[in-house]
């Protein structure tokens, strides 16, 4: 059985850059990501799920698409929360996130219409089906939906690697 990554990270409003991704602090944590699932990829994770939001999500999803062009049995699944999770995204994001679903292995919505909860269940959904769990994260963050799903993928035994967005160090062992 194929073993599967789970995305979760940060929003772009969480990174010193907000959304310039052209600026040198996000160009190297893009190299850091592309570095660790590809490293993934060659320790037998071929499939990845991308939670479909802004930021770490978004850019997750894009490098696996980019590796699929190298790796033939690399897939994407992506998982949305509902319909029209984008309404509100700039048109930049907004197709971003078309192209992706376009290009993806697999999509999957959990539920027609927003909820209070839909990101909560969509998260939850990411760790359940996952074998390993990778967050985009600023590990000093007290409060945020990230923390909240590696607490959930840690009750849950499963494997979490963590990119620090601070030193850009891995932690796969990382105490909460």
């Amino acid at each position: 059985m194929n073993k599967i990554c789970s995305f979760t990270g940060h929003r772009p409003s969480k990174f010193s850059f907000k959304y310039n991704e052209e600026d040198i602090e996000c160009i190297k944590l893009k190299a850091k990501i592309i570095e660790q699932i590809e490293k993934m990829y060659l320790d037998g994770v071929k499939i990845f799920l991308t939670g479909c939001a802004m930021g770490v999500d978004i850019w997750c999803g894009e490098i696996v698409l980019q590796l699929m062009k190298k790796y033939d049995d690399m897939k994407l699944y992506c998982i949305l929360p509902c319909n029209n999770i984008e309404q509100n995204w700039s048109e930049l994001y907004k197709q971003r996130l078309k192209n992706m679903l376009n290009d993806c292995t697999k999509t999957i919505t959990l539920q027609q219409y927003y909820s209070d909860d839909c990101f909560f269940k969509r998260n939850r959904y990411l760790v359940d089906k996952a074998t390993v769990v990778f967050g985009v994260y600023d590990i000093n963050c007290d409060k945020s939906g990230t923390k909240n799903t590696l607490n959930y993928a840690k009750n849950m035994n499963k494997d979490i690697v963590i990119l620090n967005i601070e030193d850009l160090e891995i932690y796969k062992h990382f105490k909460f």
